[in-house]
């Protein structure tokens, strides 16, 4: 009888459902609102799990109560009280046997899917940015991820705060003339530096506002802007940094895989470029790639191998190409 496992990937902006068979063929996909419990509260949480598990299972035209397996990637799963709120969630949906019901953070289904099963590091930079590896023996470590407050260096928010900070700090005297003085106020709509205070605090801009400055600091950068190369530069130095701590942490020195994936490295060769440069300085035998599979497919992959079904390389590689267009 064919298998069907549902794989969940949680973050504080939107939810990603998808459904594939025990041959990894894909049946359904949706997404939906945010599933970060601490953000929106349990119950609106678990809400829009189920509408969007609702949404992908609608597109498979296959009946059934309850998948074989299901693995969920939430953000902000941090702890065990974490992991048994959110597997109290996925019981009261009833979306698989209580034993086969997987909960982790999201970063280990996006190693899942980056690498696509196979052990090694993922160095995410969205919004956020967090380093983990997981090795042969299942050992894992994480660097950074500690939040905007405490360790968000080479995030999408992290360029956002820089970019504002080295505009003021040109505005004021305090350095160098940088293009990002001009290309911030326009972008925020303000007609001179001093209003940025007001923008930023009276008016609260979010972390997804403060991010979306971040293409202002790579587009200067790339035009040659010394502040804005200064910050792409020392963030990506600390983004290899965290990549080397995991490395070593599991002896992955002379095996290593590192995939990138998040918003700032779909900048293109210009980030990542740079970011192998300074991760082989380190690693000299690290293979530096993109991510071959979407977070939520790497939570599909974990929920088979619970079930202790591990698709093959052929399979595998289908699957690549049937969700090129989720990446």
């Amino acid at each position: 009888m064919k298998k069907y496992v549902l794989g969940i990937d949680g973050g504080g902006t939107r939810t990603r459902a998808a459904i594939i068979d025990d041959e990894g063929n894909v049946q359904g996909t949706c997404i939906g609102n945010s599933s970060n419990y601490d953000d929106i509260g349990i119950d609106a949480a678990r809400e829009n799990i189920k509408q969007v598990v609702d949404c992908a299972q609608q597109k498979t035209g296959i009946s059934m109560d309850q998948f074989h397996a299901a693995f969920l990637g939430i953000g902000g799963v941090s702890s065990e009280a974490d992991r048994a709120i959110v597997k109290k969630m996925a019981l009261d949906l009833h979306l698989a046997p209580e034993e086969w019901i997987g909960v982790d953070h999201d970063i280990r289904i996006a190693l899942a899917g980056g690498l696509s099963g196979r052990p090694g590091i993922v160095q995410i930079a969205g919004t956020g940015s967090s380093c983990y590896g997981r090795n042969a023996e299942g050992r894992s470590w994480r660097s950074g991820g500690w939040g905007p407050l405490l360790a968000d260096e080479g995030s999408g928010y992290w360029l956002g705060i820089e970019a504002m900070k080295a505009a003021t700090r040109a505005a004021d005297g305090h350095s160098q003339a940088t293009s990002l003085l001009p290309s911030v106020l326009d972008f925020l709509k303000l007609t001179n530096i001093d209003s940025i205070m007001n923008r930023l605090y009276a008016q609260k801009m979010t972390r997804t506002e403060i991010a979306s400055l971040s293409p202002l600091v790579i587009s200067a950068a790339k035009e040659g802007d010394t502040i804005s190369l200064e910050i792409i530069d020392s963030g990506i130095q600390y983004m290899a940094e965290c990549v080397s701590i995991v490395a070593n942490k599991l002896d992955l020195l002379d095996q290593c895989e590192l995939s990138l994936t998040g918003g700032v490295f779909q900048a293109g060769d210009f980030i990542i470029d740079r970011m192998r440069s300074k991760v082989q300085e380190r690693l000299p035998h690290c293979k530096v790639t993109m991510a071959e599979l979407p977070p939520v497919i790497g939570s599909c992959l974990l929920a088979l191998d619970s079930l202790q079904i591990h698709l093959t390389p052929s399979e595998i590689q289908i699957l690549q190409e049937n969700t090129r267009s989720l990446l």
